[in-house]
């Protein structure tokens, strides 16, 4: 069994963070609390323009497409993302074991609205090419934070060779979770959580 660990995730203040918002972080902001509240099929190119009470020039200009727009929340969406791991680590940092902790902490960062937001960006993807293509470059971007996540919950199996199978694994598993527990029962979620817990210490005790 793993010893348990103190997991901090540290992450340096952007200029968002501590400056004064521009148009385009305003216009930004706007349409990620939209997508969040409403969802993407509301979240319009007008409808964020008359939240955000700009001119539709301001608006295209900063976002020339709604595409454009929607796959710029990403930055935000993975931002306030990490904010759920944060929150929900502080509540199961008595968790001893350190794999059931790590697991843990994702899934119920996974139930936040803004982590169902990002996945709801995905499903739209699926019949928008244009958004798909935005949205694979803003993933790419973004990936090194949500690595960066990762790799701090799981650094006390770091040295495991199973350790970077399990993360991918995880990440994988949550996602599917976050979108089958709009319908499934949450006790059939926590049955498979707790299912997905032994199978990962499994994977992680096996030598190479």
């Amino acid at each position: 069994m793993t010893k348990p660990v103190r997991t901090t995730l540290a992450r340096k203040p952007s200029t968002a963070d501590t400056a004064a918002p521009t148009t385009r972080q305003h216009i930004l902001q706007t349409a990620v609390a939209l997508l969040v509240e409403q969802g993407s099929a509301r979240t319009t190119t007008l409808q964020v323009q008359q939240r955000a009470d700009v001119s539709r020039g301001a608006l295209l200009h900063h976002f020339p497409t709604h595409a454009a727009l929607l796959s710029a929340t990403v930055e935000e969406l993975v931002r306030r993302n990490e904010r759920a791991v944060q929150d929900s680590l502080a509540k199961l940092e008595g968790t001893q074991d350190a794999t059931e902790r790590a697991i843990r902490v994702l899934a119920v960062a996974s139930t936040r609205p803004a982590y169902l937001a990002e996945l709801e960006l995905w499903a739209v993807a699926r019949t928008d090419a244009e958004l798909r293509a935005a949205l694979l470059q803003a993933e790419r971007t973004a990936r090194k934070e949500s690595e960066r996540v990762l790799s701090s919950l799981f650094a006390a199996t770091s040295d495991r060779p199973a350790n970077a199978t399990v993360m991918a694994l995880t990440n994988e598993f949550v996602r599917g979770l976050a979108l089958s527990s709009v319908l499934r029962s949450p006790v059939r979620r926590q049955q498979l959580l707790a299912q997905w817990i032994r199978a990962a210490r499994i994977l992680l005790e096996q030598l190479p």
